[in-house]
């Protein structure tokens, strides 16, 4: 799994939008500063909690009512106020603000033994300015990071989600089943535990780093009916037409082109086969989206204002992922829609998060690419998620809407 790209085409952002559900259940997970939070049941009818049918598409016309109604609406910036929001000069100033650094992976009891260069990206994580700190993939070292930090907090929600779908399947002995885009192992290793010996199970990813993780791990367990491989499924080589399912759990906003992922899962497929996808929706995280749009509107800055904009309308909806399965020969047979929460103690602890940096943060920040503009927003972001976080009791709550579809090759 990877964190949101921009492969789909673009949209008009001012589309309808609607009420947004919340989660009803919370967990933290150890030595991590935030836990989720998850509705118990999903739906089918494609809405999220009680939210209206358009829920999972992201309306900045709208972002001033707040969405959860807890949050009033903010009065316009003046000029005096924009002759405040100068950035932090002094060292001295950051590190009041700073909240106390997540527990270094090296530190926190039970952690799993990491390589050198994992725990040098989670020193980077606590120590470097979340407006200019970075993460990649294809560093050494990202693989290991990510699976101990990021796929507990992001990935999994989505794979509970994927994988409560899939217990409902019809299966036979002797299926054949491939997990596309599988990272580091998850949900790979829940599929191999569950299909048990009489099944075959195959996890394909092109992060060389991270297939090689999972093998340790399969290893690790002695499961013996997993097979892992570095390869795009586009063009993977694999035979076709002969898989009995396949899941694709965060795959589908990452692929560049997710015409021919799809077309690639299409065809390896047998007559019948089901795929079962997750996504976050367009409208991840709209507690921040609102924030931002409204604080690059309010500052007048309305060329960065324009192209958040685009970013986010390029983003999935659940129309959008219908209409891709049907251009590759999909019959889509159910659209399941549910929220997590993540909460964060801070803005501060929110912004610096390397899951939610990850997930998108980066390339939000970075389309102001001057420092100097970049703190002077942000600085504001921070001020108005310290109101939105008051208003609803202290915590910061982001929200992300998971589609999970299942799909049929006619």
């Amino acid at each position: 799994m990877r964190g949101f790209d921009d492969p789909f085409s673009p949209r008009d952002p001012f589309g309808q939008s609607g009420g947004q559900g919340s989660g009803n259940e919370q967990g933290q997970q150890s030595g991590l500063p935030y836990g989720f939070s998850r509705p118990g049941a999903g739906n089918t009818s494609g809405n999220v909690g009680n939210a209206g049918e358009d829920s999972n598409v992201w309306d900045p016309s709208q972002a001033r009512q707040g969405y959860t109604g807890y949050m009033p609406a903010l009065p316009p910036l003046g000029d005096q106020v924009l002759s405040r929001l100068a950035p932090r000069t002094t060292e001295a100033a950051r590190d009041a603000a700073l909240d106390l650094p997540l527990p270094s992976l090296a530190r926190r009891p039970g952690a799993p033994q990491l390589s050198p260069a994992a725990l040098a990206i989670s020193a980077r994580a606590e120590t470097t300015d979340y407006l200019t700190v970075s993460y990649d993939q294809n560093e050494p070292g990202f693989a290991e990071f990510y699976d101990a930090v990021i796929a507990p907090q992001w990935s999994a929600p989505f794979g509970r989600l994927l994988l409560s779908l899939f217990l409902t399947l019809q299966r036979d002995r002797g299926w054949m089943a491939l997990d596309v885009a599988c990272g580091c192992g998850y949900p790979t290793l829940e599929l191999a535990r569950y299909l048990g010996q009489d099944c075959d199970l195959g996890g394909i990813d092109i992060w060389e780093e991270a297939i090689l993780l999972a093998r340790r791990k399969a290893a690790d367990e002695w499961l013996r009916n997993v097979t892992f491989l570095t390869a795009d499924v586009a063009d993977s080589g694999l035979p076709e037409g002969t898989l009995d399912a396949i899941t694709c759990n965060l795959g589908l906003s990452s692929f560049d082109d997710p015409a021919a992922a799809l077309d690639g899962i299409w065809r390896l497929l047998r007559p019948g086969g089901n795929a079962l996808l997750t996504t976050p929706l367009q409208s991840a995280m709209r507690e921040f989206l609102d924030t931002y749009y409204l604080t690059l509107r309010d500052l007048k800055l309305s060329n960065y204002q324009r192209v958040f904009s685009e970013m986010i309308a390029k983003q999935p909806t659940k129309d959008d992922v219908r209409r891709l399965l049907e251009t590759a020969g999909f019959e889509a047979r159910r659209f399941v829609v549910e929220n997590f929460t993540l909460h964060f103690p801070t803005p501060r602890a929110f912004l610096s998060s390397p899951v939610i940096l990850y997930a998108g943060l980066m390339r939000w920040r970075d389309i102001i690419p001057d420092l100097t503009i970049r703190r002077l927003v942000f600085n504001e972001v921070e001020r108005r998620l310290a109101t939105r976080a008051q208003a609803q009791g202290g915590d910061l709550t982001m929200t992300i809407p998971m589609l999970c579809v299942q799909a049929t090759r006619a």
